[in-house]
């Protein structure tokens, strides 16, 4: 588990569960915030392709609160589910792509565009490595990036017109957590 998300996450679930009350009030079901999430991606990821930063920031932004909102209004409303934790993986690796999709295809920077497609990859294989591990009996939560540190570096990237750096960051990172997953899956299988 990151550091983010050991640190972090518990400080910023005590302060978004007025948020999580909110929506339970007003009956939002947590698949119903999980969609919602996605849409605000893709709306961030179509104003990151024609360069409105701002926008896509804001946008962005939204649904990746949404995508933490969603599990704090299941646990809190017991409406936890296999086929919500499926929905909520899905539309989570489809967030991870978009919006370097949408930088990738909307650069004339060649190395912009790698860099961006190199990251979707990297992000990918990240988050295969510890589902794939789950699927044989293990847990495989260890790395320095995850999907936490990938959505701030992206935001910050977005929101300072830094996109080379940004891009750069999360393809290294994820890299090296993808890598620490393999060390790791190894020894704990005798490396076999």
């Amino acid at each position: 588990m990151s550091y983010i998300v050991r640190e972090l996450k518990p400080t910023f679930d005590r302060l978004t569960q007025p948020f999580a009350e909110l929506m339970r009030r007003l009956g939002l079901t947590p698949n119903a915030i999980t969609i919602l999430g996605l849409f605000f991606v893709s709306l961030g990821s179509l104003m990151l392709y024609y360069e409105k930063n701002l926008l896509a920031f804001l946008f962005l932004l939204t649904g990746a609160l949404c995508d933490t909102l969603d599990g704090g209004l299941a646990r809190q409303s017991g409406k936890s589910s296999e086929f919500g934790a499926f929905l909520d993986s899905l539309t989570d690796r489809v967030s991870d792509a978009l919006p370097f999709v949408a930088i990738a295809l909307s650069s004339e920077d060649e190395m912009l565009s790698f860099t961006a497609m190199t990251a979707v990859v990297f992000s990918y294989t990240v988050s295969y490595a510890r589902a794939r591990a789950e699927g044989l009996g293990y847990s495989l939560k260890v790395g320095i990036f995850e999907r936490a540190e990938r959505w701030i570096v992206l935001l910050t990237g977005v929101i300072l017109d830094m996109l080379m750096i940004a891009t750069m960051i999360v393809a290294i990172g994820s890299f090296v957590t993808t890598l620490q997953r393999v060390y790791t899956f190894r020894k704990l299988t005798g490396g076999e």
